[in-house]
């Protein structure tokens, strides 16, 4: 998990090195998997003020509920993210590797957190503070995968959140309802 720590900071301080490491890595999806559940985790103990007990079976159901929510929006960004690359923009780049950059951006989604406990709302000032480095995060990636400008990049990274919330709009992902 060291290694995992380590290329999550460099993630979040935006050095090629972490991109690189993912792209090559193949574990590196496995670790991002890993990086979503433990963020949903986090969200939830925050939101519900911890596990409660492990007898109520309520709140066991809520917590599987809400990381497999995580999980679908996981795979759901990295897939407008990587169509809208592949097929809009028309640049190369490798689902997998969306998959990685994407599930080392997610932690950063605990911001959201944060802000929402500080100001007492969890409206749209915790969702932009808190995926504003994601979405930088990613737009980094797509720059390094599928060499696309900055500009474009961030362009992708944004056009995939607003597919997101539309796609979870639709559906209603949150377990939370």
């Amino acid at each position: 998990m060291g290694e995992v720590a380590r290329r999550f900071l460099q993630a979040i301080r935006l050095e090629r090195e972490a991109f690189v490491w993912m792209d090559f890595n193949d574990r590196a999806t496995g670790d991002a998997l890993v990086l979503v559940a433990i963020t949903q985790v986090l969200m939830f103990a925050g939101f519900a003020g911890g596990l409660g007990s492990v007898f109520n079976i309520g709140l066991w159901t809520l917590l599987v509920r809400l990381v497999l929510a995580g999980m679908v929006q996981w795979l759901i960004y990295s897939g407008i993210a990587w169509a809208i690359v592949r097929y809009i923009v028309q640049a190369p780049g490798q689902y997998s590797t969306y998959l990685r950059f994407t599930g080392f951006a997610y932690p950063t989604t605990l911001i959201t957190l944060a802000v929402a406990i500080i100001m007492g709302d969890t409206g749209l000032i915790p969702f932009v503070a808190g995926f504003a480095w994601f979405v930088a995060i990613v737009a980094r990636g797509i720059e390094y995968e599928s060499d696309v400008p900055a500009p474009r990049s961030w362009v992708v990274a944004f056009g995939a959140l607003g597919g997101l919330l539309i796609v979870d709009a639709i559906f209603s992902f949150s377990p939370i309802t």
